[in-house]
């Protein structure tokens, strides 16, 4: 069905040479990562709806995707795998964000994200080598973002109200969520290079 909807979107514009017939592929690559990225935010924003978490939900992914884009991780082989994966992932965080408010598992779960960001991050995908550069400068910010969340979980949990314990968790979810799958990475590598 979304290959169908790709080829539409795609033969409408070269139909109205919007596009010319060589640059087929180019827009049928930006129209499946257009759908793809429609299709997750509809999901993310159903489950939010559906567990009455919209605000912890935005908290979980600002931390989450700020990480991610600086200090990489893990890649599905298919956009399939990564959105069921995505989607367990988020459903679990918010099962527990919206039922425990402990300050010992937001700070320790923050801890230990710093701790692998610090001394991992940020990973490298081999469709997107990084110059030196762009290493080093991505390690300060993943650095950065992982200390400035960490504080922030502090406190959060020190200075607001119990009732507004849910954004130390939801962050440090997306901080762990992170974690989890730079651990993945780091596996996987490990793996690779014992079989190869």
């Amino acid at each position: 069905m979304l290959e169908k909807l790709i080829d539409i979107s795609t033969n409408y514009l070269i139909h109205n040479q919007v596009i010319d017939e060589d640059d087929r592929d180019v827009y049928e690559y930006g129209f499946h990562s257009l759908y793809n990225n429609i299709i997750d935010i509809v999901s993310i924003v159903i489950i939010a709806l559906f567990f009455y978490s919209v605000p912890q939900t935005i908290v979980y992914h600002i931390s989450f995707v700020l990480l991610r884009n600086t200090a990489g991780g893990y890649h599905t082989k298919t956009h399939l795998r990564c959105f069921i994966m995505s989607t367990t992932i988020l459903l679990v965080s918010l099962f527990v964000i919206t039922r425990v408010a402990s300050p010992v598992l937001s700070i320790g779960l923050a801890c230990l994200s710093t701790i692998l960001i610090w001394v991992k991050a940020p990973i490298e995908h081999e469709n997107n080598p990084m110059s030196k550069e762009k290493y080093h400068r991505m390690k300060i910010l993943s650095r950065m973002t992982s200390i400035i969340f960490l504080c922030l979980i502090f406190l959060t949990n020190i200075f607001m109200d119990i009732s507004l314990r849910w954004i130390a968790m939801s962050l440090a979810f997306g901080m762990a969520t992170h974690a989890i799958l730079l651990f993945a990475t780091i596996t996987q590598s490990l793996h690779n290079r014992k079989t190869s």
